[in-house]
């Protein structure tokens, strides 16, 4: 099982406090501040960044990208998660 598929819809996603993040177009610019890199987000990616502003239930996340790009929630969630997943991986979501 993929740890994107493992996400739980109830984990809570937060981003890590010491992000400086600027909108660029549709798009983001996130730097963090810790290690000193910089990280662009795509138009896709910068809506989930946005979502997340507050802390957010992944199932709440994935409704909300799913309604945002008019498609199904499977293909949201799968999408969802596997951002969500690679953006803990470099430690900028946090998930409760």
């Amino acid at each position: 099982m993929s740890d994107a598929i493992a996400l739980s819809d109830n984990a809570i996603v937060r981003r890590k406090p010491t992000l400086v993040a600027a909108d660029v177009a549709d798009e983001a610019i996130l730097l963090d501040v810790d290690s000193g890199y910089f990280f662009q987000l795509n138009k896709t990616a910068s809506q989930i960044w946005h979502h997340a502003e507050q802390p957010i239930a992944v199932s709440e996340l994935c409704r909300k990208m799913a309604e945002s790009f008019d498609v199904e929630a499977s293909i949201s969630r799968d999408d969802v998660a596997a951002f969500v997943m690679d953006m803990q991986e470099r430690g900028l979501l946090l998930l409760d």
